[in-house]
């Protein structure tokens, strides 16, 4: 076959497919749906990118991103779920996404709407509101696998006798703290708001086998009694300085907690991070020799406390004149291997069997995430309930933690305060 011929049939095939295209675009009319979520440079531009792979496929749906970061982000959506002007398809948080089920019937029944679940584990995703499941409905799909993981500079663990691979208590971490600052270095890098998401959480369920507050009923579960063994812990890593003290800890809240400059110069032991972050953690100090350890259990541990999460969910509206565009976005989004290569790690590790081999077949999927999510799975702790998970319940927790590190109230004093504003929420 010559050049010429050559050339001559691959541009009928270009315009064949053309043609094809206008063709399906005429059969339908065109539709327009909008697709919100938050998230850094690298998840927009791969999410971009599914876009206009989907638009290629579909030519009659226009996806209209609607993204930036997290700041603000739920509490605009808010007001369009009031105002019924929220997008069809929309990423959100999963401890969040409780308060917009109470306040409304504003998403769909993904099942009954045609989401193919078919490469999800449904026993683990229906289990609990956390992946999107509301009395057997499953009004969310989980965007990946996510939760906590203890990040381990493995050389400096070695070096003070702290082994993370086997299990450990909590005062086993105070006794290698001790060890960690006579060689200089602190062993536990976390902030006021990871001291209440990690510590906090997991070690309450732990000792009292139970959340805050009942998940059914809303009803306050915590006790003062359980909370002052809680704040009595974290006035114990305080003191014999498990962690940096508390001046230092402030200057890198919430989410900036890797610009600490004593991290990025490897004097921490190890971080209580999450698998979605643990990335951010490890580039911020890249010349450490990073394992991830298994996570503390209390000695009489009556609930393991540590769970499986998922950084996001994604929901369609029922408010959505175009339901099956959304579906049929979404159907491409998890279950097509383009999508699921292309999208890789950029919302955590993927939710299921079927994208995480194809992203380790790429070669993408990173070696310490996948012994976090085995490690995690291990545990099956209780799920956080719907009120202790608000930001107001997490910010009275908080203040209690920054007041006990300043020394301006006691473990007992802490845990009272905590009770009275929980019994003003409970229901």
């Amino acid at each position: 076959m010559t050049k010429t011929r050559i050339i001559a049939l691959v541009l009928a095939v270009i315009m064949c497919i053309g043609m094809m295209s206008i063709a399906m675009a005429e059969e339908h009319e065109p539709v327009t749906i909008r697709f919100s979520w938050w998230g850094g440079d690298g998840r927009h531009a791969a999410t971009l990118e599914v876009i206009n792979q989907f638009q290629e496929l579909y030519p009659w749906i226009t996806v209209q991103g609607e993204y930036g970061s997290s700041d603000g982000y739920h509490d605009k959506l808010a007001t369009q779920l009031t105002s019924k002007t929220e997008p069809d398809i929309m990423q959100v948080d999963p401890e969040t996404m409780p308060q917009f089920v109470k306040s409304g019937d504003s998403f769909v029944d993904l099942a009954a709407a045609g989401f193919d679940f078919s490469n999800f584990d449904m026993a683990a995703i229906s289990a609990s509101t956390i992946t999107g499941c509301y009395d057997g409905v499953q009004l969310g799909v989980p965007t990946g696998i996510a939760g906590p993981c203890m990040l381990v500079n493995a050389d400096l663990a070695a070096e003070i006798g702290a082994d993370f691979t086997k299990p450990y208590t909590w005062e086993d971490m105070i006794t290698w703290g001790k060890a960690a600052r006579e060689k200089g270095y602190y062993l536990l890098h976390a902030n006021v708001s990871y001291l209440d998401n990690m510590l906090v959480n997991a070690y309450t369920k732990q000792v009292a086998g139970t959340t805050m507050f009942d998940t059914e009923t809303g009803a306050l579960l915590a006790t003062e009694e359980n909370l002052t063994k809680t704040y009595s812990l974290i006035k114990e890593f305080f003191d014999n300085e498990t962690v940096a003290p508390i001046a230092t800890m402030v200057q890198y809240a919430g989410d900036s907690i890797q610009s600490d400059p004593d991290w990025i110069a490897g004097k921490y032991v190890c971080t209580m991070t999450y698998i979605s972050t643990a990335n951010v953690m490890m580039a911020a100090n890249p010349d450490a020799n990073y394992i991830v350890g298994e996570l503390p259990v209390a000695a009489d541990a009556l609930n393991k406390g540590w769970i499986v999460g998922c950084p996001q969910i994604l929901t369609v509206s029922k408010n959505s004149k175009n339901v099956d565009a959304a579906i049929l976005f979404l159907n491409y989004f998890y279950n097509n291997e383009k999508a699921v290569s292309t999208l890789n790690t950029q919302r955590s590790v993927p939710p299921t069997a079927f994208a995480r081999e194809i992203v380790s077949a790429d070669g993408n999927m990173d070696p310490i995430l996948a012994a976090a999510v085995d490690i995690l799975n291990s545990y099956n702790g209780l799920a956080n309930d719907p009120i202790g998970s608000t930001p107001r319940a997490k910010t009275i927790i908080e203040n209690e933690i920054e007041e006990l590190a300043y020394g301006l109230v006691s473990p007992a004093d802490a845990a009272a305060i905590v009770i009275e504003e929980y019994q003003e929420m409970a229901q």
